[in-house]
């Protein structure tokens, strides 16, 4: 397929937007959780754990996605996945019971396994050189918006109007996403590169078997868990513990995902000039940093050290996720829709197991929510540790 610089410049764009769409349909309504626990009859911890199966069925939509995009093509991937999206948000804003509520989430979080998979696969598919590695950093940016903006808007649309409207949102973001993608986005997987979905399956062990690829994964999933656990924990701490509106706490996660968006861009800045590897050391450096801050009230609830180490270990997250990325979308550029499926896969069932954990976690004092972040930064950087190795062993070969 023949790639014009315009119909290149248009997949930079759309490849994020689509992307997008998975940022927000994590975190919009996350101010309404403990509204929507009331009006529905649900107890805060299953309320917590709706954002865990929404990451559960986005684990096996990834899944599903990969396969579809790699056997039917990437444009029919999309287009059943937001219009699935779609049917998911317009069943939840009729939800009378927490069990409608819990299916339309699951079919809400299957759908967007679609947006991971197609936005990294016409990637890979139609961006070269070092204008992909710039891509993917607006790829990173384009997820990370969601998070930043998405609780703000949420807890605005809780306060003003209820939290169906959230969901309503939701479906009219969908169309408009589906309205770039139609009449625009041409199939850049050749008939020839199709692979049957018992191929694709197979194929899972071969990319398993990459080192670099499961280091990636680990980071990537520990990445992802830190960025999410505020948006987890924070409803009920600001809300039920602290006795703010859904507002208020909309405003904290917009505070955290700006932190990300800060750390995202300095590293869009320094890309080209340092290596991927120190740039995930200096984000792992500056979130150990973040811990120390939310110690420093150790034994009671402080929000004003919590939120800042919460902060500073979402900046941090900005250097490590995109470069993590770039890694492990580089390693199968020939299998883009498995590796990309995978990679989404586990990693979010990363973010599933660190969000049923948190549900758990007592937040009546600092020091146990800091020691929840420790964990994951310590498996991090572990990983990171491995990557820098394996990384040099293969640069010293070459």
């Amino acid at each position: 397929m023949n790639i014009t610089k315009r119909y290149e410049n248009y997949i930079v764009f759309l490849a994020p937007l689509i992307n997008s769409v998975a940022g927000i349909a994590i975190d919009l309504y996350a101010p309404s959780i403990p509204s929507i626990g009331l009006e529905l009859d649900a107890s805060p911890m299953l309320m917590k754990n709706t954002i865990t199966i929404t990451l559960v069925c986005y684990a096996i939509g990834q899944l599903f996605f990969g396969i579809m995009a790699d056997s039917k093509g990437r444009r029919s991937s999309i287009l059943f996945g937001m219009l699935l999206f779609i049917i998911g948000s317009v069943l939840a804003t009729t939800a009378t019971s927490i069990e409608i509520l819990l299916v339309a989430r699951g079919i809400q979080g299957f759908a967007i396994g679609a947006c991971q998979v197609v936005a990294r696969a016409i990637l890979v598919d139609n961006v070269k050189g070092d204008r992909f590695r710039v891509a993917i950093i607006y790829l990173s940016l384009a997820f990370g918006i969601g998070p930043i903006v998405a609780p703000y808007i949420g807890g605005v649309i809780e306060v003003n109007l209820g939290w169906r409207y959230n969901f309503v949102l939701y479906a009219i973001y969908g169309a408009i996403v589906l309205a770039f993608i139609c009449p625009g986005l041409k199939e850049s997987l050749p008939a020839e590169n199709t692979i049957k979905p018992v191929d694709t399956i197979s194929s899972y062990s071969t990319i398993l078997k990459d080192s670099r690829y499961r280091c990636s994964v680990i980071i990537l999933g520990t990445s992802f868990s830190a960025f999410l656990i505020w948006n987890v924990i924070g409803p009920y701490i600001i809300q039920e513990r602290l006795g703010h509106t859904a507002d208020y706490f909309g405003k904290t996660a917009l505070a955290v995902g700006l932190c990300y968006f800060v750390g995202t861009l300095l590293n869009r800045v320094v890309v080209k000039r340092y290596s991927p590897s120190t740039l995930m050391w200096l984000g792992g450096s500056i979130s150990l940093a973040g811990v120390v801050i939310m110690s420093l009230s150790a034994f009671h609830l402080s929000l004003v050290s919590l939120l800042a180490g919460i902060m500073v270990v979402a900046l941090g997250q900005g250097f490590i996720f995109s470069n993590a990325l770039a890694i492990s979308m580089s390693l199968f550029p020939d299998r883009a829709g498995v590796a990309a499926s995978l990679q989404g896969c586990l990693m979010l069932i990363c973010g599933a197991l660190a969000s049923a954990l948190a549900s758990y976690l007592p937040l009546d004092e600092n020091i146990r929510i800091a020691s929840f972040f420790l964990f994951l930064m310590v498996v991090s950087l572990s990983a990171i540790l491995r990557l820098t190795f394996l990384l040099s062993s293969v640069s010293r070969k070459a």
